[in-house]
């Protein structure tokens, strides 16, 4: 019974910790930031422009994405739709838009992205937010989708209820785009994953060991 218990005990952390893998490569908390870095080192051209949309259409529930902390990045080249924002600018889905920088290719260019939005019960309009990669002569660079050109591609969909969480997703092109939840969302899933060890490894325990000697822990009621 006691081996059984164990197995079950460490199959279960297995599949956390899977599935905690998995949120930080494909999906992510709503309110949470996310760091984006994008390896250049594969581009064919050494210098070009670094681009940013998100989609827009009329009467949508309203979602917005602001980016901040932009490292490696050049000046403006063109600004439509897009407002400055404390340390970054901010996207709305209900304002064409269109953000592009220069940048010097062959390093890492790398930046904040954070999402917000009206919940839908309907979710009927997913957002998208597009980054891009272009040469001099308006060449994409690095593996990009064929159909938008994009390196990666974010999908904002919203909550279903209000005060909800909306769902973050991701598609990427190009493997030299790299994405991770902000340490604070790390170490919320990692104090996620701790209580959860405890409280199991406390039940696989029998009620008579629980409050003898050499445990070396214990719960508070």
């Amino acid at each position: 019974m006691n081996i059984d218990i164990k197995h079950r005990f460490s199959s279960l952390l297995r599949h956390l910790a899977l599935a905690v893998t998995l949120a930080a490569g494909s999906s992510f908390a709503s309110a949470g930031v996310i760091h984006v870095a994008i390896d250049t080192s594969t581009f064919n051209a050494a210098s070009g422009y670094l681009d940013m949309q998100l989609s827009a259409s009329g009467g949508v529930p309203l979602a917005t994405a602001v980016v901040s902390n932009m490292v490696g990045f050049g000046g403006i080249d063109l600004n439509f739709g897009v407002t400055a924002v404390a340390g970054g600018f901010g996207f709305r889905n209900d304002t064409p838009n269109y953000l592009s920088h220069t940048a010097t290719f062959g390093g890492l260019l790398s930046f904040d992205l954070a999402f917000d939005g009206a919940y839908d019960p309907l979710t009927q309009y997913v957002s998208h937010f597009v980054v891009t990669a272009y040469d001099e002569a308006f060449a994409p660079q690095g593996a990009f989708d064929q159909a938008t050109g994009a390196l990666a591609d974010f999908s904002w969909t919203p909550s279903l209820t209000q005060g909800g969480s909306g769902s973050l997703g991701l598609a990427v092109s190009n493997q030299s785009v790299t994405v991770v939840p902000e340490p604070a969302a790390l170490l919320l899933m990692a104090v996620g994953l701790v209580a959860m060890a405890l409280v199991l490894r406390r039940r696989s325990v029998p009620p008579r060991h629980r409050h003898g000697a050499g445990m070396g822990f214990g719960l508070a009621a």
